[in-house]
Order: structure tokens, then sequence, then C-alpha cells
């Protein structure tokens, strides 16, 4: 049974003469064939990818978390009550401005 032929052996005839209509029917076979198995190459590589980030994220959830260190506190009160200071500030100067808004600059282009 032959599936096909052996086209490489023609390619370089193919190429010389791809106008003529039996070599342009050849060359465009090969065309389809070479995307359609390029595409079907394309599937199978995601598909074991995406398996092997899915058995990865798996086995991920059926360890034990480390609980032996317990991670360092990510803000300590004095920065918070720095910040909160830093904000009301920030309030109090935009409500005096707000209540005295300053001069309007004149436009030195007119």
């Amino acid at each position: 049974m032959k599936f096909g032929g052996t086209p490489w052996k023609d390619l370089p005839e193919m190429i010389k003469a791809g106008y003529e209509p039996e070599y342009t029917r050849s060359l465009a076979d090969l065309y389809w064939r070479t995307l359609i198995v390029s595409a079907f190459v394309v599937l199978v590589l995601v598909f074991l990818y995406s398996t092997w980030v899915l058995l990865r994220i798996l086995n991920d959830l059926g360890g034990s978390p480390d609980t032996s260190v317990l991670p360092a506190p990510m803000l300590n009160r004095t920065e918070l009550n720095a910040t909160v200071r830093a904000f009301e500030e920030r309030k109090a100067q935009f409500d005096a401005l707000k209540a005295n808004p300053p001069a309007v600059v004149k436009d030195p282009s007119i």
C-alpha cells in the first residue's frame, strides 16, 4: 500500500517547473499536507504541555504546606500610623486649598 508517493525526491524538479499544471498540483498537495502535519504537531505539543502543567498543579495540591517558619509581618504599627498621618496631612492640605484657592496665574502667551 502506498500513501502519496515520495514528493521529497521530486521537490527540486517541482520547484523549477512549478508553473506547469502537474507540478503545481503536486506543490499544492505538498503544501496542504505540510500544513496539516504541522497543525497536528502543534496540537499534540499544546496538549502535552497543558497535561504536564495540570499534573504539576495537581501534585502541588496533594503536598502539605511548610508551616515550620512563620513569615514576618508585612507592616508594623509605627509604619501604619505614619502612613495614616501622611494621609491626614494631605487631606488637610487639600481642604485648605479648596477653601482658599491660590491666585489665578495669568497665561504668559497672551
